[in-house]
């Protein structure tokens, strides 16, 4: 993934009202991964990156595009 992802991710969670505490409750990982993922520290594997599309009501070009 890209630079895009992790702005993506970040605006998406900010636009929706979603802290990275509760995004991370309910992917299923700890707050300090959400934050990689904004940080491009890491990436999700595919069933997370379903499960933040699927939670974000989102498309994964909304995830992935610039």
């Amino acid at each position: 993934m890209s630079v895009s992802f992790a702005e993506n991710i970040k605006t998406l969670r900010k636009i929706k009202g979603i802290t990275q505490q509760r995004l991370s409750e309910q992917m299923g990982v700890s707050r300090t991964t959400v934050s990689a993922w904004e940080n491009r520290v890491s990436e999700p594997d595919f069933y997370t990156l379903q499960k933040l599309r699927d939670y974000l009501n989102v498309g994964y070009d909304d995830l992935l595009d610039d």
